[in-house]
């Protein structure tokens, strides 16, 4: 009985002294103090709706974006080309109290077809990573996804949080995140 409590007990011991690399860093960044808002093409967290809005529309009349499916996202191709494709990203913020602070965007080649494997998420996803790494100088960590055990890639710099996923064969997501808004809505 006492080896089994003392397994136990050195098992606890062991497990809470390995650390997960996304937790630390999220720890990290939160506790520097720093504020990270922008996000691309001028949008990013704090934005009051009007502002959002008025903000879109003028990227609209400058024709850099234009209305995404039914008019329920803001279309924008990525100016750069990959494997002969464009790519395709539809963006839409979620607002707290009529402040944004979180962006869910999807991306997908414009030529995608189910017998095309160069254009299936698997490949768009390494690109996506590999893109949103230029623009923010941070590297992704890999990490499984808590709800399901599929495979995403996070990045944390002070408030923001980004978080890459296989969405379908088509479409990959990139998450962003505010985390000082998240972690005041879960309490």
């Amino acid at each position: 009985m006492n080896r089994v409590f003392i397994f136990i007990l050195f098992s606890i011991v062991i497990l809470s002294c390995q650390t997960n690399p996304y937790l630390e860093l999220e720890r990290n960044e939160l506790a520097s103090g720093e504020r990270y808002d922008s996000l691309f093409l001028g949008v990013k967290f704090g934005m009051n709706s009007k502002d959002f809005y008025a903000h879109c529309w003028d990227l609209n009349k400058r024709q850099l974006i234009t209305q995404g499916p039914s008019n329920n996202s803001v279309r924008y191709y990525l100016p750069t080309e990959s494997i002969g494709q464009k790519i395709e990203m539809l963006f839409y913020p979620i607002f707290d109290n009529d402040i944004v602070y979180e962006v869910n965007s999807t991306f997908s080649y414009t030529g995608w077809a189910p017998w095309n494997k160069e254009t299936d998420s698997d490949y768009l996803i390494e690109e996506i990573r590999n893109i949103l790494s230029g623009w923010y100088g941070t590297e992704f960590i890999k990490i499984k996804n808590p709800k399901n055990n599929s495979i995403l890639y996070a990045t944390v710099n002070g408030n923001r949080r980004i978080a890459i996923t296989k969405v379908s064969d088509r479409e990959v997501r990139a998450r962003y995140t505010d985390l000082t808004v998240e972690k005041k809505n879960k309490k």
